[in-house]
């Protein structure tokens, strides 16, 4: 379970970069799913109107412990043309958390939650 869980989110560190086109160096960290909200609301204060209601939609999500909608909108935030480096990068590290939150939510039967991971496999 722990090697699937490296490879998903190696997997996904890729296409969010390749996506991203984020020039820092090194993956930015995971955030701790309980500092999200904070890190957000600091991260995207500035950000274009688009760019803040997807990072509103992220933290809506999460705190409702909607996992499958919170990974779409991290999704989103991390393609989002208009959004900085910065804030991309900040997506991914949420994005490295939802993915754990959801395959903890798999192991624990949620179906939905399955079918997101399945869905992200299909597109490495």
């Amino acid at each position: 379970m722990n090697h699937l869980r490296t490879v998903t989110c190696l997997a996904l560190l890729v296409v969010c970069f390749a996506a991203t086109g984020c020039r820092e160096k090194g993956p930015p960290p995971a955030l701790a799913a309980e500092n999200i909200p904070a890190e957000f609301e600091k991260g995207f204060r500035k950000a274009k109107p688009s760019v803040k209601e997807l990072a509103t939609q992220v933290v809506t999500a999460l705190q409702a412990k909607d996992y499958p909608a919170a990974h779409a909108a991290a999704h989103q935030l991390c393609a989002a043309p208009e959004a900085t480096d910065a804030e991309k990068r900040l997506a991914v590290g949420a994005m490295l958390t939802i993915t754990t939150l959801l395959q903890e939510a798999q192991a624990q039967g949620d179906q939905k939650a399955a079918e997101v991971l399945t869905s992200q496999k299909k597109f490495k």
